[in-house]
């Protein structure tokens, strides 16, 4: 993340630079600020916009409550009836044929998701689904050797009197075993994809027919040992002379189309035959299961509308393929005496069933991860737990906006640069501000940032005369005749003589009056919230530091910088440190050598008063001078 936030600084700011630049108006320095400014912002911007693409901040538990509704089709292959039919010929037992398939259901299931980024997961529960469609088999024709009630031997003829239709509700009972992936790529938007089997636990057909038949017959006699008459098999293509015919074209002819089905009855209801015209069966309805579970495929592909982090709405389709087998019922016939009928599903050996459409459901994430801070990053993904920031900054603030959390920023009001912990470079001279003495003109860092226009080794700021070369102890102003007295203030600037008059040539000057009472070196140099600059009133402390130094060559001083309480322990530990280094400046500015200078920060160690007062805050900021003896320049 990091890489990428430094790579969008670069082309953005590349472009930014390039603008700014180019209008001769633009003034350099705030230009560079502004390149800095806008590509962290805008980079901050970029990775801002994805934060609701971290599936991994959501519950890796989820409750999925789905409907399906869609088509249905069956690819059936049927058992060959033909050798149940005892010696039959001209068998014709139709071909199924599956029409107006239609899928109902649902499923529920418990999924889990795995891994850092949690976009992969697993799932299972249950499915049920209300299939409705037609089984149509037409053109049912058979003739076969058959025996009638009383034992005699005939040639049975049954016909469909139209195409047997079976309307069919099927129960399908599954338990599906997912593949889960899921992304969340806005706070509203997202994609799922379910992709697994289906283990069938049931598939019952529930089925309604229209069948209507004829049932008809031919009696062949022929003479036996003892003179009476045998009725025997006729398996002739047409039929003897001398056979019996109880079929409707031949009854028609006999009683010239009267009395048709009256003739069948009496054949049936008085000899024992089994004939009759549109029979249909005793009982229309019944059901049939397969006996063979399955394994099937299921593909559901949806877009996930979030209505919070806990609930989801998917919007989908679906395809499901199921192989079913089954054992055909043993000697199977779809009719054989009038009125029975066994259903055409008992004929069928295998079936693809397919069904694809669309899916509407609800997606449940079980618990909401803990979000101390409700900064919406949960606590084990969060940084900074306690204190609310974006994900970009891994739950970090950044009062200042710069990308650097305030934790690691060492200038958190003002927006900076990660190369200088958060603190900006208004001057563009590698100097962040906050060591910058003059953090608005470029300067090397022997001068804390200053420019030195005379080359005196004195930067302009503390330099009485920047155009022409002096010396440190006159504020880089010279002193041609080296009387102590800097030429602009030298009244005879070739002449050695004394300060009180002038720089001119006197007599000897009166007895030096008694020396001024100096406040104690170790009197504490206090300073603002947050701040590292000497306030005047410390000045005659400094001094006092300057005079024993000055006195005793061999001593050295510790400068011990301390804050209160308030904010981070890590900053306070820095800005100690920067107040003692401030203290250290400004003694080596007026000539004291820096080895003979210790700084060193506390933080908010050894406090000297009480810290949940402003007056005692006021005093724990602070900077304490300690003389020490036995070490020279």
């Amino acid at each position: 993340m990091k890489k990428i936030l430094f790579l969008l600084i670069a082309a953005h700011g590349a472009s930014s630079a390039f603008a700014q630049t180019a209008d001769p108006n633009v003034n350099a320095d705030s230009a560079r600020t502004s390149f800095v400014n806008d590509s962290i912002q805008n980079s901050l911007d970029s990775m801002k916009s994805r934060i609701w693409a971290a599936d991994s901040f959501l519950s890796r538990w989820v409750l999925d409550v789905n409907g399906l509704a869609g088509v249905l089709t069956h690819d059936i292959t049927q058992a060959n009836t033909f050798p149940n039919y005892t010696n039959g010929i001209k068998l014709n037992t139709g071909k199924l044929k599956f029409t107006n398939g239609m899928s109902y259901g649902g499923d529920i299931q418990l999924g889990y998701f795995f891994g850092n980024k949690a976009h992969f997961g697993v799932g299972t529960g249950f499915m049920y689904l209300y299939q409705t469609g037609d089984l149509t088999l037409d053109q049912f024709n058979v003739q076969y050797q058959s025996v009638d009630s009383r034992g005699n031997t005939f040639r049975q003829l049954i016909t469909a009197n139209r195409p047997v239709v079976e309307k069919l509700e099927i129960t399908n009972m599954n338990i599906p075993l997912m593949l889960k992936y899921k992304n969340r790529f806005t706070k509203r938007i997202g994609f799922n994809m379910d992709l697994g089997i289906l283990y069938n636990l049931q598939l019952t057909n529930v089925y309604k027919t229209n069948a209507s038949f004829d049932y008809e017959a031919i009696y062949k006699y022929v003479p036996s040992t003892n003179g009476t008459d045998v009725a025997v098999y006729d398996n002739e293509t047409n039929p003897s002379v001398n056979s019996l015919l109880i079929t409707k074209d031949a009854i028609n002819r006999l009683n010239n189309g009267n009395n048709v089905a009256d003739t069948f009855n009496f054949h049936r209801n008085v000899r024992g035959r089994n004939v009759g015209l549109n029979q249909e069966p005793d009982k229309k309805d019944g059901s049939t299961s397969y006996t063979q579970g399955s394994v099937g495929f299921m593909a559901q592909p949806s877009l996930s509308i979030f209505f919070s982090d806990r609930v989801a709405l998917n919007l989908g389709v679906y395809y499901m393929y199921q192989p079913f087998t089954n054992s055909a019922k043993s000697g199977y016939r779809l009719t054989d005496k009038v009125g029975e009928y066994t259903s055409v599903t008992s004929s069928v050996t295998s079936n693809i069933a397919q069904s694809y459409g669309g899916n509407l459901g609800l997606r449940y994430y079980l618990h909401k991860l803990k979000d101390s801070d409700g900064d919406g990053i949960p606590d084990k993904k969060d940084k900074c737990p306690n204190d609310s920031g974006a994900l970009a900054l891994q739950g970090c603030p950044d009062k200042d906006g710069d990308g650097i959390i305030d934790m690691e920023d060492s200038c958190v009001d003002v927006a900076g640069l990660p190369k200088f912990n958060g603190c900006p470079d208004t001057d563009g001279d590698e100097i962040p501000d906050k060591d910058d003495a003059c953090p608005t003109k470029a300067g090397p860092l022997m001068f804390k940032g200053c420019p030195d226009s005379d080359g005196d080794y004195i930067p302009d700021r503390e330099d009485d005369c920047p155009t022409v070369a002096g010396l440190p102890k006159f504020k880089g102003c010279p002193d041609t005749d080296g009387d102590g007295l800097p030429d602009k203030e030298d009244k005879c600037p070739n002449e050695y003589g004394p300060a009180s008059n002038g720089g001119c040539p006197l007599p000897p000057p009166p007895p030096s009056k008694e020396k001024t009472e100096r406040p104690d070196i170790s009197t504490p140099i206090l300073f603002d919230v947050n701040k590292t600059t000497i306030n005047a009133v410390s000045f005659p402390v400094l001094e006092t530091a300057i005079y024993e130094l000055n006195e005793d060559v061999s001593s050295f001083i510790v400068i011990d910088g301390y804050t209160d309480n308030t904010g981070r322990e890590a900053y306070n530990k820095v800005l100690s440190t920067r107040r003692a280094n401030a203290v250290k400046a400004y003694l080596t500015t007026r000539g004291i050598n820096g080895k003979r200078l210790q700084a060193v920060g506390h933080g908010i160690n050894d406090p000297i008063a009480d810290n949940s007062t402003i007056e005692g805050r006021a005093k724990n900021r602070r900077v304490i001078m300690s003389l020490k003896h036995g070490r020279g320049k």
